[in-house]
């Protein structure tokens, strides 16, 4: 007898698989293993070829959420320092470079002129 799936466990699914597939490009541009075939469809779904599903832009954005923090877990754990030290340092370095990504558009936009 089979069982339907509920729609918290059919989102987990598709999380995975979304999580899955990012993994495996991060990877791919790392140089370990193959970059996943990934195409947009007409309806604004992302269709992961390797694994034969599409998905949407909030399971991509959960599936990231979800590998990041199990990143900030896992370097917690190893250096022994709470989650929030290394999230913050984070935030701080990518806050960072998102403002000099912004003077460099301004120094470009003035030389432009």
């Amino acid at each position: 007898m089979s069982v339907p799936s509920s729609p918290h466990r059919r989102d987990r699914r598709s999380d995975l698989r979304t999580g899955i597939s990012l993994l495996a490009s991060a990877a791919a541009d790392l140089g370990v293993g193959n970059q996943p075939e990934v195409r947009g469809l007409p309806d604004g779904r992302l269709w992961l070829a390797e694994l034969g599903t599409a998905v949407t832009a909030a399971d991509v954005y959960q599936a990231a959420r979800g590998l990041v923090a199990a990143q900030l877990a896992a370097i917690a754990d190893v250096s022994g320092r709470p989650v929030e030290d290394h999230a913050l340092a984070w935030l701080v370095t990518l806050q960072t470079n998102e403002v000099v990504v912004g003077l460099e558009d301004v120094a470009l936009e003035g030389d432009a002129a």
